[in-house]
């Protein structure tokens, strides 16, 4: 019952989530439609949009471009601020589809009104934008520098929640730039500015990265199940970069497992939902990842063609013509702002600009003669290893080949063994039935002045018959050790034969005879004979062989 009503309750909470999100997109789009004026028309597309962008991208990107193309050149304040906060929205557009150069224009232009406004707030989000794309394109540095100072505004303004955002993303860079104990401590200042104003959505977004942080020490016990819970959460409210980010996280830490099978579920179903969404980087990383999950599984037809897709994606991303386009967009932004407080200082930057695309013309010419030293240098690197491997793996090749016939030898000289103490067991037999024979006749049947002299000539035999059952007294010990890995692979082929039938087959296999192994398990011919029987049938020996000699090819 108890099971039922929990059931109960989580499919009531789902319909009740789902009926709010249409609610919410439904009213948004009749103040769309029913929009008279225009700045009331934009207000509902920005908001329209800002609501999509975490649901449907592609809608929310064409409510953003709608509203620009109703601002069109009007310059009042009002629509200045409508365009400024546009501005912003077409930055996240772009740096999610990885188009960083046109995402730090938007985010420029954006900052230069606000900076005129001097509205605090909104400067420090830009900046915490502009992070981001630099950690996507993998700047640390810059990353670190925008996030601190988005970090002085937000304390400044009181924005608690702006704060945790930051703090949130500024882990994120130091962890991948392996500052594990910084990133540790940004995420634990935004757990508690999170928890102050019962934020749910951003605490999941925490519990993400914490989850990231403990794959990367190797708490996957920690880290797995701290994913799957954001996984889900982010399913029920729709959030499909993070659905997307989460399948990648949970990836990363089967990838450190070696759970190459996890590994491509999760690869494959970040790749799916970023393909829907047109997720650029997310869609090169997940070919990456299934790349190297196919590599580890053997598969390498499948390896080599997501790698080239992944590799298509990385070069139209990671590519120096959109590093020089931010670098352009960086440098023309600090040129426009001296200009405007100081003219002299525009020429003298002028011509620093002039010199850094010397610089970095010079820097071209210096990386590409570096990068064909190292392709050299690694190729090199490369034809040695693998000639050091191909040796290593020919001494491998020796030294097992030598084992295996020091392991044959030494097998043959077990056998050897065995059959002299068989053969020594045979004489003991034979002794025994003459010295009982003596008994009789020497002592028994014996004239009382001659027992005394009878007795003695027997105490010296039993003497000489004790020394041989000496040798012959590990003679079980040894059969066993020469046949224990025999016995399992009997098992483990033949499960119908018995213990017995086992140790008969392990005698065969030494060669000895019908009466040798009579002698041994203390039975009868007919019994040794009918026990040959029922073993040649279990093993199902074909017609015309041997039974002795198709036990000896098992080994």
């Amino acid at each position: 019952m108890k099971k039922y009503t929990t059931s109960f309750l989580l499919l009531f909470s789902f319909l009740l989530f789902s009926q709010e999100k249409g609610t919410t997109l439904t009213r948004l789009e009749k103040e769309v439609d029913n929009a008279i004026v225009d700045t009331s028309k934009i207000r509902a597309m920005l908001e329209l949009g800002e609501y999509q962008l975490k649901r449907d991208f592609d809608k929310a990107e064409e409510y953003f471009i709608e509203a620009l193309d109703l601002i069109k050149e009007n310059s009042e304040s009002y629509y200045e601020r409508f365009r400024a906060a546009i501005y912003v929205q077409m930055g996240v557009v772009n740096r999610r589809k990885a188009n960083y150069p046109e995402a730090i224009s938007y985010y420029i232009k954006a900052l230069k009104f606000y900076e005129k406004e001097k509205n605090a707030s909104k400067i420090a989000s830009v900046f915490h934008n502009m992070a981001l794309v630099y950690r996507y394109q993998k700047d640390h540095r810059k990353a670190i520098e925008n996030y601190k100072k988005a970090i002085v505004l937000k304390v400044k303004v009181k924005d608690t929640q702006g704060l945790g955002a930051v703090y949130n993303m500024l882990g994120v860079s130091y962890r991948q730039n392996k500052q594990l104990d910084s990133a540790l401590i940004c995420y634990q200042k935004a757990e508690k500015l999170f928890t102050a104003i019962d934020s749910k959505e951003d605490l999941h977004g925490v519990y993400g990265n914490l989850g990231a942080l403990y794959g990367f020490q190797g708490k996957y016990d920690q880290s797995i199940p701290l994913k799957k819970v954001n996984l889900k959460y982010y399913k029920k409210i729709g959030k499909r970069l993070s659905i997307c980010v989460e399948y990648y996280n949970i990836y990363q830490d089967y990838r450190r497992m070696k759970n190459w099978k996890n590994a491509l579920v999760y690869a494959d179903s970040s790749l799916q939902v970023a393909l829907e969404e047109g997720f650029r980087e997310r869609i090169m990383v997940a070919y990456r990842s299934k790349s190297i999950s196919y590599a580890n599984m053997g598969n390498y037809r499948e390896a080599h063609e997501n790698y080239r897709i992944y590799k298509k994606y990385n070069d139209t991303i990671f590519n120096i013509k959109n590093a020089k386009k931010i670098q352009s967009l960086e440098l023309n932004y600090k040129f426009q702002k001296e200009k405007q407080a100081d003219s002299l200082q525009f020429v003298r930057e002028k011509r620093e600009v002039e010199l850094i695309a010397k610089t970095e013309s010079s820097k071209k010419k210096l990386y590409f003669t570096l990068l064909i030293i190292t392709l050299i240098a690694g190729g090199s690197i490369a034809f040695l290893i693998r000639r050091n491997y191909k040796h290593l793996a020919r001494i491998a090749q020796a030294e097992h080949e030598n084992d295996r016939i020091r392991l044959d030898q030494e097998i043959i000289n077990k056998e050897e063994s065995i059959k002299r103490l068989i053969a020594d067991n045979s004489m003991r037999l034979a002794f025994k039935e003459e010295l009982l024979d003596k008994i009789k006749n020497g002592v028994v049947d014996t004239e009382p002045e001659n027992i005394a002299k009878s007795l003695q000539s027997l105490t010296a035999q039993l003497k000489r018959q004790i020394t041989t059952e000496r040798k012959l007294s590990g003679l079980q010990e040894k059969i066993d050790q020469a046949n224990k890995d025999f016995d399992h692979k009997l098992q483990e082929h033949y499960p119908k034969l018995t213990k017995g039938e086992r140790e008969v087959c392990a005698l065969l296999r030494l060669d000895l005879s019908i009466k040798e192994i009579m002698t041994i398990r203390d039975v009868s011919v007919d019994s040794v004979k009918s026990m040959r029987r029922r073993i040649r049938k279990k093993m199902n020996v074909p017609e015309g062989k041997e039974l002795e000699q198709f036990i000896r090819e098992l080994t």
